[in-house]
């Protein structure tokens, strides 16, 4: 199988930015292989050539859609080096910074696993250790930071932007962006050692 990251062959090409398009538009579960062929133009062998399977087309289309929020990690280090404060919020600032941006429906990560609630289901899972993951990394920052309970704060933190990304979808983009990060800020306060 080739993912989302991989080189693909023209056809392979065209399921992936179909399959990305309508994932993105529609949700994931509601979008059949049939609908991918057909955007694409593509007929439903040579998708399954490139991808395996719809499932593995949707978690190459998750780990890609996820690499901004893990990346966004280094680009702090990158954009404050030696202030691992400053790094903090500068990776929440860019989940406030997502929200309302055209075409933004919320975390993509996470609206899958309200599609799919099975946790042994493959997408599930795929979910679960994507969102693992950033939460393994938001800890290791955190724990550079003088503060007691690394996990706690982290896992708080993490709570925060599901909960703001989620709740832009209904109400203030602006209010949950700076609810975001007056909360952020003050739970991280409440945690640093003196």
């Amino acid at each position: 199988m080739v993912d989302g990251s991989g080189t693909r062959s023209p056809a392979g090409e065209r399921v992936w930015r179909a399959a990305c398009e309508l994932f993105s538009r529609e949700g994931i579960r509601s979008v059949g292989v049939a609908e991918i062929a057909a955007t694409s133009g593509v007929g439903k062998p040579s998708l399954y050539r490139n991808f395996g399977s719809k499932d593995d087309l949707a978690i190459a289309y998750l780990r890609a859609q996820a690499v901004a929020g893990l990346a966004s990690f280094e680009a702090a280090e990158r954009a404050c080096p030696d202030d691992d404060l400053a790094q903090l919020r500068h990776v929440i600032a860019r989940v406030a910074g997502e929200m309302g941006t055209p075409g933004y429906r919320g975390c993509v990560v996470a609206n899958a696993a309200i599609e799919f609630p099975d946790r042994d289901h493959p997408v599930r899972q795929a979910v679960d250790e994507l969102k693992a993951e950033y939460l393994r990394r938001l800890t290791a920052l955190v724990a550079r930071l003088p503060v007691g309970d690394p996990d706690g704060l982290a896992y708080t933190l993490q709570t925060l932007m599901e909960g703001a990304s989620a709740t832009a979808q209904f109400h203030s983009v602006e209010r949950s962006r700076a609810t975001l990060i007056e909360a952020a800020d003050r739970v991280i306060a409440s945690h640093l050692r003196e």
